[in-house]
């Protein structure tokens, strides 16, 4: 069994508000993304700072208590805090990333014994998009009290698999454009073009 973990602690400066509550098919993405993490986990929770986000959504909430933005604490604080040695972490800005993709994403880890499985989309790691097993914590505790706030070399230490571009494609769900990170206004207005985004941003 898995947990699923929406990362919610980002700055959106970028974005100038919080993106986190961007609606995206009527609800606020980080609920969006909850939502398909439940379908696929059977569980999950947010992970971010400070108070619950959503506090009435029925979802728990995880906070990484650490004052910088690096995804990197959410990843370990979810972790931590798992009752699961697999854990499906997800951003809350990648909403278009399909229900279909973290379920095969979510198999590939259930087979293999690595500690961190990733895919490879446009050429970079989506390690926002990843399964973690829990033997990952010593050493993504030791890259976070180093200040060593990448995941990459905490991925390339633990062995992970990375799914080449090449097979993530083939895989359902797994083409570029359902990879849209959107962190920037422009970003989003390309998401509301498929139709799929309200057009209130409350």
């Amino acid at each position: 069994m898995a947990f699923g973990f929406v990362l919610v602690g980002g700055t959106s400066r970028r974005m100038g508000e919080d993106k986190t509550r961007l609606l995206y098919q009527g609800k606020p993405m980080a609920l969006h993304q909850a939502e398909k993490l439940s379908l696929v986990c059977g569980r999950a929770a947010l992970v971010g700072k400070g108070a619950h986000p959503f506090p009435d959504s029925g979802y728990r909430f995880v906070e990484d208590a650490a004052e910088t933005g690096a995804p990197i604490f959410g990843v370990l604080a979810a972790l931590s805090w798992s009752p699961d040695d697999l854990n499906l972490v997800l951003a809350a800005d990648l909403p278009r990333c399909p229900e279909s993709f973290l379920a095969a994403l979510l198999e590939v880890a259930e087979a293999v014994p690595a500690a961190v499985v990733v895919p490879v989309v446009g050429g970079e790691m989506q390690t926002l998009c990843s399964v973690w097993r829990r033997s990952a914590i010593p050493l993504l505790r030791e890259a976070v009290l180093a200040e060593r706030f990448s995941m990459k070399g905490p991925i390339s230490r633990l062995g992970g698999v990375i799914i080449p571009e090449v097979e993530t494609v083939r895989m359902p769900g797994g083409r570029p454009e359902n990879f849209l990170n959107v962190n920037r206004p422009e970003d989003y207005e390309e998401l509301t073009k498929d139709g799929g985004a309200h057009p209130s941003r409350r």
